[in-house]
C-alpha cells in the first residue's frame, strides 16, 4: 500500500467516525453508533467512492480527502441542533490529472466535455443513495425483528439525507455543478430525493 492510499483510508475513516457520531447524536450508546454506522457506512463510503471510480473511468485522477473545517461543521452543527441537523460534507474527492481537448491537434481544453463529466461525476454519489435507500426502504418492511427494522429504515434515512444534502446546488457541493450542466438532471434527482424523504419519514 502506497502513502498516498493509506492517507486516503485514514481521511475515510476519520470521516466516517465523524459523520457516525453526528447522525447517532443525541445518543452516544453503542447500540445507537452501531444503527447509525450501517447508514453511514454504506451511504459515505459508497457515495464518495462512486465519485472516484466514476472519475476515474473518466481519465482523472481522483482521492478522498477530509476537511477538517468540514468535520467540525458535522460535529457541531449536530450537537447545536440537538442532532436534528448533520453537515454532511466532511470531506471530498478530489479530482485532477486530466486535460480534454477539442482535438488531437489542439491543447485547449473542451470545457463542454469537462462540465459534462465534472457533473456526471457529482451525480453519481447522490445516485448510489438513493438506490441504497430505496433497497433499505423496501427491505425494512419485510424484517419482523424491531432492531432489524430500526437499522433499515435508519439506513434508509441517512441515505436519502446524504443525496438531499448533496444535491443542494451551492457552492462546492455536487448539486451545485448538476444544476449548472442540466436542470432537468438535477430536478430529477430532488424529485426522487423528496419522494422517498417523505416515504422512509411515512408522510403518505
Amino acid at each position: 500500500m502506497n502513502r498516498n492510499s493509506l492517507r486516503e483510508i485514514v481521511h475515510l475513516v476519520a470521516s466516517l467516525l465523524v459523520l457516525t457520531i453526528a447522525f447517532s447524536y443525541p445518543s452516544t450508546s453503542f447500540a445507537a453508533l452501531a444503527i447509525a454506522a450501517v447508514g453511514v457506512g454504506t451511504g459515505f463510503l459508497l457515495h464518495e467512492l462512486a465519485h472516484k471510480f466514476t472519475a476515474r473511468r473518466y481519465g482523472y485522477v481522483a482521492d478522498y480527502e477530509a476537511s477538517p473545517m468540514g468535520l467540525v461543521m458535522a460535529i457541531g452543527l449536530s450537537i447545536f441542533t440537538g442532532g436534528n441537523f448533520v453537515f454532511a460534507a466532511p470531506g471530498a474527492v478530489m479530482i485532477r490529472g486530466k486535460k480534454v481537448s477539442y482535438s488531437p491537434y489542439e491543447q485547449y481544453p473542451n470545457m463542454e466535455q469537462t462540465e459534462k463529466e465534472l457533473a456526471y461525476i457529482s451525480v453519481s454519489g447522490a445516485a448510489v443513495n438513493l438506490v441504497l435507500a430505496t433497497i433499505f426502504y423496501i427491505s425494512s418492511n419485510f424484517m419482523l425483528v424491531p432492531v432489524a427494522y430500526d437499522v433499515l429504515l435508519t439506513a434508509a434515512f441517512i441515505n436519502v439525507f446524504l443525496a438531499g444534502f448533496n444535491m443542494i446546488p451551492f457552492g462546492p457541493l455536487d448539486g451545485a455543478k448538476v444544476w449548472r450542466y442540466n436542470r432537468m438532471l438535477w430536478g430529477m434527482m430532488i424529485f426522487v430525493t423528496i419522494i422517498l424523504f417523505l416515504k422512509i419519514n411515512r408522510f403518505f
